[in-house]
């Protein structure tokens, strides 16, 4: 069941009445130094530049009932906040071991609490505040604050524990008897006092030298941990089996006029992993690869792993908060930069620049590869963060074993070609598909440092001359408009490869008519890494790739022709998400992955995408697919560059569908006359109600369309209780 205001599932549908946050004010203004501050909640409710009290701004649009039920769920938002921010910081900020472990366990447990009320609340986590300040936590519970006292560390926390404790008490006391407000708050507040419990048991053996007695367990263990090689199955290293194998002199890495060999590759990892273990990496500590595409990326990140270290990608162009949240969350011990400008203290002293390790890494000593265990974590990468926060995925050295296998068997790849993808390496794709796939078969894989445009990616093609094109659907649309397809084809290109996001029929016939060129289409996942479906020309639907078993999640659903999710099983599957256990257990089930993205059987035995779990709404009690109703309106329309759908409400508050389109220059209305007229052809439940031309579709950097953007370009609405 979902809410009938933002069109989330309803946590529990039995509980009758519940709280929709998804569009409640955001404005607060401090009383102390007068800084209005935009986000649903914010650490003990308290102004990240001063830490004066604020005070909500524009809130006499929400009615008082409403308003009540909104306040609850705020403080208990400022509660968690507050608590998870004091942990991570105290994590990074003190220098006892014990205490860093210990903290930085108890901020993951905030940050489970923090994803259950964000979940039943319709709301996202609100952001990490990078000016919050241990002092702030120390006002709040009354204790004084003295920097570099782990005595008083411990102090500050108990405090803090006990007074969430009364909060999450009183909020039960108050709620209407068995209701899940009443519940959740019990919830949380007997797990804060479990906390509070905890922390004095741990600070009186700390007290008295005592090992402590707390221990994590599950994933963040898992991926935070070494493992001992030999435990299970034989040791192995994922750096060195993708580049085991190979002729020395074979060109392994093109990215403007450097050129690499598989020997010279080999050496740098290797010198790289000297140079890691000599600044003190040990196995299992996170190093973030914060670089433009290129040969040091792939050396530091190769390297890491190579030196038994977690290699953690992330986008040179990361916006802040973005950033904050993976810093807080994955605790680096190192971070290679092109520079530490856009790195908040304290994790800039943790900063290396790549001009310093370039440097460092020539005049190393080549060090063995670190053996480990097939299920010993060797890389994050991030999930695109389409549906909200990024989730860090957690990859174990086993994934190296069959990397190449789809791109070997299903796409021909072979070891005289050559690969460009146009999308960045630190998104998943690139990263399995062009790099790790390309270096275990043997093949020459292209960088280029730039940010890809229609015009540079066709001039990296032309320069560099590859047999495969890997890109986006967004781009080869770009592409296409732009005129340039044609020049792929004359420049070697022998198959193009979409994937990423949903490819359009239309598109794609549009792509071949224009160049000549195949398009292979694929459906993969940070989770699963390679592509785990594929369509060639002539296959009825995405085929499961070789290795890959899927198999409908409801099996009635699929042969009835209505949507399903898939279980999907595969050898590259990681281990799973960092400190996610909801969408730990509602994503990976038994062994399998099981994606929110629905899709429908087709007669020919294979598998179309029908849209994510959140795309598929009802209006005027009809079933409406948007990705179907999207492709339906802008296929061959002349002058569209791109259109996206997503359910609103109208101004009577029933929901209807909203078209924003992105046209030609002084083209946009020619480009709605010629829409209209096709949704006038439709049937009155999928007609858009709200139509909106803009300057180009919301995407995330790996370029999927962001519905949740689409819906925020429109008034914003208060939040209610139903």
């Amino acid at each position: 069941m979902q809410c009938p205001k933002c069109h989330a599932p309803l946590a529990d549908e039995s509980d009758g009445r519940y709280i929709c946050c998804a569009h409640a004010p955001m404005q607060w203004q401090c009383g102390q130094c007068g800084k209005v501050s935009e986000g649903f909640a914010f650490p003990y409710g308290s102004c990240p530049l001063c830490g004066g009290k604020l005070a909500l701004r524009h809130d006499d649009r929400t009615p008082p009932a409403d308003r009540a039920a909104l306040d609850a769920v705020r403080m208990a938002f400022e509660i968690e906040l507050g608590g998870r921010a004091f942990y991570q910081r105290a994590a990074v900020e003190t220098a006892d071991e014990e205490l860093k472990t210990l903290f930085g366990r108890l901020a993951v447990v905030e940050g489970q609490h923090m994803e259950t009320l964000s979940r039943r609340y319709h709301v996202a986590i609100p952001e990490h505040s990078p000016a919050f300040r241990l002092e702030v936590a120390a006002i709040f519970a009354d204790v004084d604050h003295r920097p570099q006292d782990p005595d008083n560390l411990f102090r500050i926390a108990i405090a803090l524990e006990k007074r969430a404790a009364a909060f999450f008490a009183s909020r039960a006391a108050a709620a209407p008897a068995g209701s899940a407000e009443q519940r959740l708050a019990i919830e949380l507040g007997a797990e804060e006092r479990e906390h509070a419990e905890l922390l004095a048991t741990e600070y009186d053996r700390w007290r008295a030298r005592k090992p402590g007695l707390f221990s994590g367990a599950g994933l963040l263990e898992a991926a935070r941990s070494p493992r001992e090689a030999g435990a299970a199955g034989e040791p192995l290293n994922a750096a060195a089996l993708l580049l085991a194998g190979q002729d020395a002199g074979r060109l392994a890495l093109v990215c403007g006029e450097q050129r690499l060999t598989y020997g010279e590759l080999r050496d740098r990892v290797a010198r790289a992993a000297a140079v890691w273990q000599s600044k003190g990496l040990k196995p299992g500590d996170r190093v973030a690869i914060k670089l433009f595409d290129g040969v040091d990326w792939v050396v530091a990140f190769l390297g890491t792993i190579w030196a038994g270290g977690v290699a953690v990608a992330v986008n040179p162009q990361i916006p802040a908060p973005e950033w904050q949240y993976i810093l807080e969350e994955a605790g680096f011990n190192v971070i290679l930069a092109e520079n530490a400008d856009d790195t908040p203290a304290p994790w800039r002293e943790r900063v290396i620049l790549v001009e310093e390790g370039r440097h460092a890494v020539a005049a190393a000593t080549p060090a063995p590869p670190h053996a480990a265990n097939a299920d010993t974590p060797a890389f994050w990468c991030h999930s695109s963060g389409t549906s909200g926060k990024p989730k860090a995925v957690v990859h174990a050295h086993g994934f190296a074993r069959e990397i190449e296998r789809v791109s070997r068997e299903r796409l021909g790849i072979q070891p005289g070609d050559r690969l460009f993808a146009t999308s960045r390496l630190f998104f998943s794709y690139p990263q399995t598909n062009s790099l790790f796939a390309g270096l275990k078969i043997g093949a020459a894989v292209i960088l280029d440092a730039r940010w890809p445009t229609p015009a540079s990616a066709v001039e990296t093609v032309e320069k560099t001359r590859p047999t495969i094109f890997f890109s986006v659907p967004s781009l080869y649309r770009s592409i296409l408009h732009a005129g340039l397809a044609p020049r792929l084809a004359a420049a070697g290109v022998r198959l193009c490869v979409s994937a990423g996001e949903a490819l359009p029929a239309s598109l794609r016939e549009a792509w071949r008519q224009a160049c000549g060129l195949p398009m292979a289409d694929g459906y993969g996942a940070s989770e699963t890494l390679v592509l785990v479906l594929t369509g060639m020309d002539g296959d009825d639907g995405l085929q499961p790739s070789p290795g890959v078993q899927v198999h409908p999640a409801d099996p009635e659903a699929a042969a009835a022709g209505i949507p399903t999710r898939l279980r999907i099983r595969v050898s590259t599957l990681a281990l799973g998400y960092l400190d996610r256990p909801i969408a730990q257990a509602e994503t990976f089930r038994d062994g399998a992955f099981c994606p929110a993205d629905l899709f429908l059987r087709t007669q020919g035995g294979g598998w179309r995408f029908a849209g994510r779990e959140d795309s598929l709404i009802k209006i005027k009690g009809r079933w409406v697919n948007l990705v179907e109703l999207e492709e339906k309106l802008a296929a061959g329309t002349p002058g569209l560059l791109e259109a996206g759908c997503v359910c609103v409400p109208d101004r009577d508050g029933v929901d209807t569908v909203a078209l924003f389109y992105a046209a030609r220059e002084g083209q946009g209305t020619e480009v709605e006359r010629l829409l209209r007229e096709r949704a006038a052809a439709m049937p009155p439940y999928q007609r858009p109600g709200v139509w909106q031309c803009v300057p180009q579709l919301p995407r995330t950097p790996t370029g999927k369309l962001l519905r949740r953007r689409l819906a925020e370009l429109l008034a914003p609405r208060p939040g209610s209780v139903s």
